[in-house]
C-alpha cells in the first residue's frame, strides 16, 4: 500500500500524474490519499497530519510525503524504514513527529537514478522521483538499493507530557478545518485544569457539548492531544491564533 500526503491540491493534475507513474510501474498498487490539501509549503501542518494518521495504516505501508519548498535545491530526499513502515520525504523536518514515535531501522539518502523517471523536472520531484521510487519499492526491490545509507538523529521532542505537572508551557501545532487549535500537550487522564491562551482562560472538559454555544472549551482530541475550540464556532478566528501561538496549562 502507498499512502500519499502533499500540498498539491486537486485542482491541477499533479496528484493524478503521481498516481499514473505509480500505476505504470506497479499496476497492482493500492494508493490511499491522506490529504492533498496541506496549506502550500506548510511543513508543520504536514508533519501533524502524517503523525496523527499513520498509526491506522497497515504494516508495510509506504508513505509518500511531498511538501517540499526546497524542491530542486541541494536538500536531500530521504527514505526511512521503521519496523512498521517506510517513509519517503524531503529532509526538511516533515518526518520529525513520526520519527519520535518509531525507531529508525535504516535511513537512506535517495540517490539511485535507476528508480527515477528519465527526465527529472527541477520543480516536480513528486512525479519524477518520489512516485517511481515508491512504486519500485512495492515491486520488492531492496531498500538499501535506493542510495546511500545515512544516520538520522532522533528529532527533538515536540509533544509535552503533562502527567504529574501542575503548570507548563506549550504551543499550537495544528489548526484543523473547523478552526480548532491543537496544542502539543498530551494528557492521559482528565483532571480539573485550564489552558490560558492570550488573555483567555479555557476550561478543560470532555467534549464540545459541555459548554454553551459560542464559549471556549479545551478537551483531549482524537489525536490524544489537548485542543481548544469554540462550541459551534471557530477558535482560530476568535482568538486570532495560529501555529506557534503560546499556550499555558494549569491545574485548577
Amino acid at each position: 500500500m502507498i499512502a500519499m500526503l502533499t500540498d498539491f491540491g486537486t485542482r491541477d493534475g499533479y496528484v493524478a500524474a503521481m498516481k499514473a507513474v505509480i500505476s505504470t510501474i506497479c499496476p497492482s498498487s493500492l494508493i490511499i490519499d491522506i490529504s492533498h490539501d496541506i496549506a502550500p509549503q506548510n511543513i508543520a501542518e504536514a508533519k501533524f497530519v502524517l503523525w496523527s494518521s499513520c498509526p491506522y495504516f497497515p504494516a508495510n505501508t509506504i508513505f509518500v510525503c511531498v511538501v517540499d519548498p526546497g524542491v530542486g535545491t541541494e536538500r536531500k530526499i530521504i527514505a526511512v524504514k521503521t519496523k512498521q513502515y517506510i517513509f519517503l520525504a524531503p529532509d526538511n523536518g516533515l518526518l520529525d513527529m513520526v520519527l519520535n514515535e518509531y525507531n529508525i531501522n535504516q535511513a537512506i539518502e535517495v540517490t539511485n537514478k535507476k528508480y527515477f523517471l528519465k527526465n527529472i523536472s527541477h520543480t516536480f520531484h513528486g512525479r519524477d522521483i518520489f512516485s517511481p521510487v515508491a512504486a519500485h519499492l512495492t515491486t520488492g526491490i531492496k531498500f538499501k538499493s535506493l542510495g546511500t545509507q545515512i544516520t538520522l538523529k532522533k528529532p527533538k521532542e515536540i509533544l509535552v507530557s503533562i502527567s504529574g505537572k501542575t503548570h507548563c508551557h506549550g504551543s499550537i501545532i495544528y489548526v484543523d478545518r473547523f478552526g480548532n487549535l491543537v496544542t502539543n500537550f498530551k494528557m492521559k487522564k482528565l483532571r480539573p485544569a485550564a489552558l490560558k491562551i492570550k488573555e483567555f482562560t479555557v476550561p478543560l472538559k470532555t467534549t464540545y457539548g459541555e459548554v454553551n454555544e459560542g464559549e471556549f472549551v479545551a478537551y483531549t482530541g482524537s489525536s490524544g492531544l489537548i485542543e481548544i475550540a469554540v462550541s459551534d464556532g471557530n477558535a482560530q478566528k476568535m482568538l486570532d491564533a495560529d501555529y506557534g501561538t503560546t499556550v499555558e496549562f494549569k491545574v485548577i
